[in-house]
């Protein structure tokens, strides 16, 4: 399954960027399904590039077919991502806690500008979920279950990753960033004459 989005945020890439990048578990509460986020490595390979290891624990209701079989490791996943600070995008690569090749799913998130004070967030993504691998589940359940277990998997990730900018703009609507006061005229005039 591949899958594209792209919508605009009410603040700046400037400000956007490196609050995806740096302070995500900031904004856990306006993403859905996901309980939290937990850094386990933020590492910078060069001025451009920083490599980050985060586990999300996801929020989600278990398929009766297989909620004998499925272990709480299941909701949640490593997140390893590249940042590229020059391009102002991430790579990024999912895996399941549980198995590994439960689920091959990657793709690309860029904070584009627009205009001077919005950014446009486009989220690309290739999902493709393989039910059959799930550890504990019976093969002959596994075939049965495999629409419910895609369908688990799918719901889980998916609205996450297509949200986000939704979640930026809620978070912002609650948190407006500071607005920089100008300077008066007549202020800096006398900071002037009295250094002279």
């Amino acid at each position: 399954m591949h899958a594209e989005t792209s919508e605009i945020i009410s603040q700046p890439a400037g400000i956007i960027y490196p609050l995806v990048r740096d302070k995500m578990d900031v904004l856990v509460p306006y993403i859905p399904n996901v309980d939290k986020i937990e850094c386990i490595k933020s590492e910078r390979t060069s001025d451009t590039i920083l490599e980050v290891h985060n586990i999300w624990y996801a929020k989600a209701e278990i398929p009766a077919v297989v909620k004998s079989f499925v272990k709480p490791d299941l909701f949640k996943w490593n997140d390893y991502a590249v940042w590229k600070d020059e391009e102002n995008c991430v790579d990024f690569r999912i895996e399941s806690f549980v198995a590994n090749k439960l689920y091959d799913l990657s793709g690309t998130n860029y904070f584009l500008p627009h205009g001077d004070d919005k950014t446009e967030l486009k989220v690309t993504f290739d999902l493709e979920i393989h039910p059959e691998r799930m550890p504990g589940v019976p093969r002959f359940l596994a075939k049965r279950a495999k629409p419910a277990i895609e369908e688990f998997i799918r719901k889980m990730l998916t609205p996450n990753l297509l949200s986000l900018a939704k979640g930026l703009n809620i978070y912002f609507a609650e948190h407006p960033p500071a607005k920089k006061k100008p300077v008066k005229k007549k202020a800096a005039a006398k900071k002037k004459k009295s250094t002279t």
